[in-house]
């Protein structure tokens, strides 16, 4: 069985044709009582999926609509990659357990299954619905799991898991416990079925270095103990374990990373097994962690932590998320994952035509790459001068690349380094690079005055794609993008410089150079090291040609720009990263500490003044009624002496009348 199902659009998204006008939503049956718990993007989902024409995980409408952690958790292409190594196709019936918005129900549709999906919330289960209009193939249950009906016991083919067990013994995730849930999934799987488990490793990597508990908000919460009630989870020996006491012994293990939610990559164990497994899942995993909507403070370079880890033989025990296809026989989970691939990998957030699937799998012929298309139907491999080849297949080139030789450099403050390593790779362009009599179709990347350009192949030319290889040569690898009749070498060499530059920065070394130096002057001074000069004005030039790029490949360029044209004047001192990044964390928790008390000495004085109003007031309203009581008196005495007159009157008339 194959794990790579791109007949059907692959990872959820076929190609048919959109619909005229959206189909109705399916009807959601109810199991049990609704279990309440929203992440507050329900109702903005639940308007977007209403509306749009193609609903399909991936797709560039639903990925447009992306702005903040929830909507990119329901919406963004990267959740598509989670199941591309899993076999699931026709034939197939399964049960997702805990579905959300629908997201992972979808993806098991398109690519032909018969699929139900228990969704513990209402709203979400109405998301389900929407977002599987149309698809007959598709049931939406809303109920905890134990309102499934007894035919439903061993029926299942796989039944997904995905963000649920950690919250099995939560209130909000009914209170039955992991074991009692891991029980009921089992139940519910067919003799040779598979359960396919994602979850967060509570030793992950993030976590060592101090980002948030992803549940609790909290660093090393997790790594301290969950009390009870709270959402938790396991270690991976911890996890098989529990896995092994439901039935599941057989089992796959796979590593999304950064993490299941949102990966770009997932690696399978064996890749941890070769000898060069440090530079390998160096170069596919790149940052193991991402801050793209939280922003902690580093307290380390992760990549060269990870890369620790690597070299301990520790690297899957700190994946930050584990992905388990468990079941009862080794066959049954052998069916679901191919052997021969060591890793998946897509890259975040493209357009769709422009979405490629890497995958690196053992052969005959040894490791070797192969690159997939998620939209089969494009019309053309160009959209104006930007370009995009799909390789079949090619040889992988094992060895550091150059930008992990950079960084290892600038790690060790060796500056003389850097300037050899950044000239053989001028030297390798210069190699390549030809005079231009004239430019006939003039691009971004191809000015009309370009002097000397490089293939269109070469469009993507920096460090990180040229590896070291045993005899000493650099080789270029991966010629994905390219530029119709060529590419300006200056501006090739910038946008080179600029990535390594990022690759920097991003990871937090310590670099040999005044930390006050924007980037914009790092990127000019590594030109100078190689005889480039980089002015002003050939930077903004570069900037306006990697926009134009930006706003063609991406589903959302905005933040992509804002950083690109903003990132040119920031130094290293405005990054978080730093050898103080610690001792700052304190730091902000004691000013936070001091604001808190500041505050409650605030309270406190405003609640003496108000005490002292209220003496004040009480003893104003003293004399206010020693006041008043002295006005009855008076009053008092007014209304004697105007009885005593008015008696007096009556009897005066009372003589009168008799005299007269």
């Amino acid at each position: 069985m194959s794990s790579e199902p791109l007949a059907a659009g692959g990872s959820g998204e076929s190609s048919s044709s959109k619909p005229s006008e959206p189909p109705e939503p399916l009807a959601v049956s109810m199991i049990g009582e609704s279990l309440q718990y929203a992440d507050g993007a329900e109702a903005e989902l639940l308007a977007l999926l209403r509306t749009a024409e193609d609903r399909r995980v991936g797709s560039d409408e639903l990925a447009s609509a992306v702005r903040d952690w929830p909507t990119a958790y329901h919406l963004a292409p990267e959740r598509a990659v989670l199941l591309a190594p899993i076999a699931i196709g026709p034939g197939d019936r399964v049960l997702d357990v805990g579905a959300g918005s629908g997201v992972n129900t979808r993806i098991c549709a398109d690519r032909g299954a018969a699929v139900t999906a228990v969704e513990g919330s209402a709203a979400r289960a109405e998301l389900i619905a929407c977002r599987c209009a149309g698809l007959d193939a598709v049931r939406v249950l809303c109920g905890p799991l134990e309102g499934l009906a007894d035919d439903e016991r061993g029926a299942h083919d796989v039944v997904l898991m995905v963000g649920v067990l950690e919250y099995a013994g939560t209130a909000s995730g009914g209170g039955a416990g992991p074991a009692a849930l891991l029980d009921r999934a089992v139940d519910a799987l067919a003799p040779d079925g598979v359960l396919v488990l994602a979850i967060e490793n509570r030793l992950g990597l993030k976590y060592l270095l101090g980002f948030p508990e992803d549940h609790l908000g909290l660093p090393w919460a997790g790594l301290e103990g969950y009390r009870h009630g709270e959402p938790a989870t396991w270690a991976r020996r911890e996890l098989a374990r529990m896995l092994a006491g439901a039935g599941l012994s057989a089992q796959k293990w796979l590593f999304p990373f950064p993490d299941y939610k949102l990966p770009t990559a997932v690696l399978a164990e064996e890749i941890y097994e070769r000898p060069d497994s440090g530079d390998m899942v160096d170069q596919i995993v790149g940052h193991p962690t991402s801050s793209e909507y939280f922003r902690p403070v580093l307290t380390a370079d992760d990549r060269a932590a990870h890369r620790a880890f690597l070299a301990a033989g520790l690297g899957p025990e700190v994946a930050n998320s584990f992905l388990v296809v468990a079941g009862r026989h080794p066959q049954a989970v052998q069916e679901r994952v191919d052997p021969e691939t060591l890793a998946w990998r897509v890259a975040p957030d493209r357009r769709r035509r422009w979405r490629q699937r890497t995958i690196f799998a053992d052969s005959e012929r040894g490791l070797v790459v192969q690159r997939r298309l998620v939209d089969e139907d494009r019309s053309s491999d160009f959209e104006d001068w930007l370009g995009q080849a799909e390789v079949a297949e090619e040889a992988y080139v094992g060895g550091q690349n150059l930008e992990q030789r950079l960084l290892d450099c600038v790690r060790e403050g060796d500056a003389g380094e850097v300037a050899e390593l950044l000239g053989a790779w001028r030297a390798a362009l210069a190699a390549r690079e030809a005079p231009v009599a004239a430019v006939a179709a003039p691009h971004p990347y191809l000015p009309a005055d370009a002097a000397r350009a490089l293939p269109p192949e070469w469009l993507d030319a920096g460090p990180d794609n040229f590896t070291a290889t045993a005899d000493g040569r650099l080789e270029f690898v991966d010629r994905e993008w390219r530029a119709a009749g060529g590419v300006d070498v200056r501006l090739a060499v910038v946008r080179g410089l600029w990535k390594t530059v990022s690759a920097m920065l991003s990871a937090r070394c310590h670099l040999p150079w005044p930390p006050t130096w924007s980037n914009d002057r790092l990127v000019a001074h590594l030109g100078e090291l190689i005889g480039e000069d980089i002015d002003a004005a050939l930077m903004e030039r570069w900037r306006r040609a990697e926009s134009e790029l930006v706003r063609r490949v991406y589903c959302r360029p905005a933040a992509r720009l804002a950083e690109l044209h903003d990132a040119g004047g920031r130094s290293r001192l405005d990054l978080l990263g730093s050898p103080l990044a610690p001792y700052r964390r304190l730091e902000h928790l004691v000013h936070r500490q001091q604001e808190l008390l500041g505050q409650q000495h605030e309270a406190a004085a405003s609640l003496e003044a108000a005490h002292t109003r209220s003496s004040h007031a009480e003893a104003q309203l003293g004399e206010l009624r020693a006041e008043l009581a002295e006005a009855r008196a008076r009053l008092a005495r007014l209304a004697w002496r105007e009885r005593i007159h008015d008696r007096a009157a009556a009897l005066i008339r009372s003589f009168r009348t008799r005299a007269g």
